[in-house]
């Protein structure tokens, strides 16, 4: 298709989703325990957004990587829960299953989205192995043509509603012990043999829309079913995370952009004093940030629509995707928070805009990795590169690494000093913060060679140096600091006579 076309497609698809929240605005303040009901995902998906995630020759509009973020942005600045549901779809399972799946397997399931609505999930996090997923202890066996896969998953975004699912597993062994590496099956709601049952729904704290709670899997499938990887399976699973991490830029940017017009829109009509909240120093800074988050955001999403297509093999873009996941999901929350301080005890209520946006935007920084885990990694990999290479001024590394070139120049009298490898886990996390934002800073940069506001990426940039300022003061002067286990006692300050006022 044309690019105008698609476009106008994912306007279309924007302003259809606005008119139903409109009409039925109890979707967006409603807890669904078991998700939305399917009429109403019917009437959001009437134009069937998700076409564009399927390539033209398989019946869907085959969009560019550009236009999917484009349409993750466009619905996330109307409901970042449909942005979020629109996203596990995309990225989580059509994207793999046209990469990985096998070709009958791939058409049967294109089909069953072209054809009518349908939905898919993805379930890696199991009871007992969150952030530690690849211990899980769901296995399979294999037996001819036919695979018993069997365990337990929980957090799966959609679970009970989604009608296709990649679940992952570890393959049995004859001494009763699981393999090391990990496999992906597709398993098919529809047939008999296939159902994935759940013993428990959670009560959300936020994302209303989007069901959550624990399955228990004992399911027979084809081995067809598997998807094939390239090498192998957790090199397979990187891809298919890192490439997801990336594109939550286009549901952050929707969403950030949405909390940068709210916050104007509220400011210039609210007078305290006499007078506009824009007209407040305090309030210009906010709004500032938001600004400065909105372009990081698009950065992000411009970086990303260059490499993240699914030809281009992301398994080794760890650092990149962490690095962007938890500083976009940063932003995301800090966004949220700022709307909902600026608009006061108005915004502190689940149907409005800031309240909702606070419990809504805050999973971001805990699933597809904690981003205090994912700073850490970000961290270590940079130490690892440093010792490789008997680095240790943090500028000479970061200058000619080629993540943080741009970025490092910029800042160099914030970086240039000698690094203490010995530092405390905490300290290597703050560390992770500073690279992370170097590198988001590195993709701000890239705007410049654009037609993108030069004021802008000029005060997202500073911005990001003044973040960075203060997490350098952090991490020099930071101390160990441990847990005391027995608090409580000599420390009920009851037992002690009050000193005398002066």
């Amino acid at each position: 298709m044309e690019k105008q076309s698609l476009e106008t497609f994912i306007n279309d698809c924007q302003v259809v989703l606005k008119d139903v929240l409109t009409t039925y605005p109890e979707i967006e303040t409603t807890n669904y325990l078991q998700g939305l009901p399917r009429e109403l995902l019917g009437k959001i998906f009437r134009l069937q957004p998700l076409s564009l995630f399927i390539p033209e020759h398989y019946g869907g509009r085959g969009g560019e990587t550009r236009h999917r973020l484009a349409l993750l942005e466009a619905v996330s600045y109307e409901s970042i829960a449909v942005g979020l549901m629109m996203g596990i779809n995309g990225s989580l399972f059509l994207e793999p299953v046209s990469k990985y799946a096998h070709e009958q397997t791939r058409k049967e399931i294109f089909n069953s989205f072209v054809s009518g609505p349908s939905l898919g999930g993805l379930m890696i996090t199991e009871p007992g192995y969150g952030t530690d997923a690849l211990s899980m202890r769901t296995s399979y066996s294999q037996t001819g043509g036919l695979v018993h896969l069997k365990g337990s998953k929980h957090w799966g975004g959609l679970t009970g509603l989604a009608d296709f699912w990649i679940v992952t597993g570890r393959k049995e062994k004859e001494n009763n012990k699981l393999a090391r590496d990990i496999d992906l099956f597709i398993v098919d709601r529809a047939k008999r043999e296939q159902q994935i049952s759940v013993d428990e729904y959670y009560h959300k704290l936020g994302l209303f829309l989007i069901p959550y709670g624990l399955n228990s899997i004992d399911v027979t499938l084809p081995a067809s079913s598997r998807l094939v990887p390239k090498t192998s399976g957790i090199k397979l699973m990187m891809d298919l995370l890192h490439r997801s991490r990336l594109r939550l830029s286009g549901i952050g940017l929707g969403f950030i952009k949405r909390m940068l017009d709210e916050a104007v829109a509220h400011c210039r009509q609210r007078y305290v004093g006499g007078k506009s909240l824009l007209a407040y120093d305090q309030v210009q800074h906010r709004i500032s940030v938001l600004q400065a988050y909105f372009t990081i955001a698009s950065a992000m999403c411009y970086y990303t629509a260059g490499v993240s297509s699914l030809g281009n093999d992301l398994a080794s873009y760890g650092l990149q995707a962490n690095a962007a996941k938890s500083v976009l999901t940063d932003m995301m929350q800090d966004s949220a928070q700022s709307l909902l301080q600026l608009t006061g005890a108005k915004g502190y209520r689940r149907d409005h805009i800031a309240g909702r946006a606070v419990a809504d935007s805050r999973p971001f920084q805990i699933f597809e990795g904690s981003n205090d885990v994912m700073y850490s990694q970000v961290a270590d990999s940079i130490l690892r590169k440093m010792k490789d290479g008997k680095h240790f001024n943090l500028y000479d590394f970061l200058n000619h690494f080629v993540l943080t070139t741009d970025a490092a120049d910029r800042f160099k009298d914030m970086l240039n000093f000698e690094l203490d490898f010995s530092s405390v886990q905490r300290t290597r996390i703050v560390l992770g913060k500073i690279v992370a934002k170097l590198i988001t800073a590195n993709f701000t940069f890239a705007l410049y060679k654009t037609d993108f506001r030069t004021d802008l990426v000029d005060n997202a940039l500073e911005v990001i140096g003044n973040e960075i300022a203060a997490m350098m003061g952090a991490m020099k002067h930071s101390c160990v600091v441990r847990v005391l286990e027995n608090y409580g006692e000599n420390s009920d300050w009851k037992l002690y006579q009050p000193l005398p006022t002066a």
